[in-house]
């Protein structure tokens, strides 16, 4: 039989020898901080403004706002046309409509031209304009003013 090997001492260190604490504080937190992150801030999409909504919001008025963190003017004419400056870029011209509850444009020069649609959604005093097509562009946010502004 072969002789057992001498067992090997064992240290203990005070902090080992406590029985580890369950900590659900910080679990608990987070679930809580979720859930009512969720209850009192629905979808984006549920608080998305209809076609119509965005129709009679726009056509005839002005977006001031911000994209990239440049100034913003759209300006929306009720034959579909839309006038425009971002920044210190110059203006662009190009056309808009209403795609299902989600508004489209198609600018002359800005985007190199591609369509982008976005939803409308009420952001305090004014809108974010969430980009939904396939491109993925930034956001934008701003304010609709009654009519046009001068040189529009």
């Amino acid at each position: 039989m072969p002789a057992s090997l001498p067992r090997q001492p064992t240290v203990t260190s005070p902090l080992r020898s406590r029985k580890p604490r369950r900590r659900w504080f910080p679990a608990m937190g987070i679930a809580m901080a979720m859930l009512l992150g969720t209850a009192s801030h629905p979808s984006l999409a549920q608080d998305a403004l209809t076609g119509d909504q965005i129709r009679s919001l726009i056509t005839g008025n002005t977006l001031q706002g911000n994209f990239m963190a440049n100034q913003l003017t759209m300006v929306f004419y009720a034959d579909g046309v839309v006038r425009g400056a971002v920044g210190l870029t110059g203006s662009d011209s190009g056309t808009w409509e209403i795609e299902g509850d989600n508004y489209c444009n198609e600018w002359v020069t800005y985007f190199s031209g591609v369509r982008r649609c976005y939803q409308w959604i009420p952001q305090g005093k004014g809108y974010l304009l969430k980009n939904v097509d396939k491109y993925r562009a930034r956001n934008i946010q701003g304010q609709i003013k009654q009519g046009k502004p001068k040189g529009y």
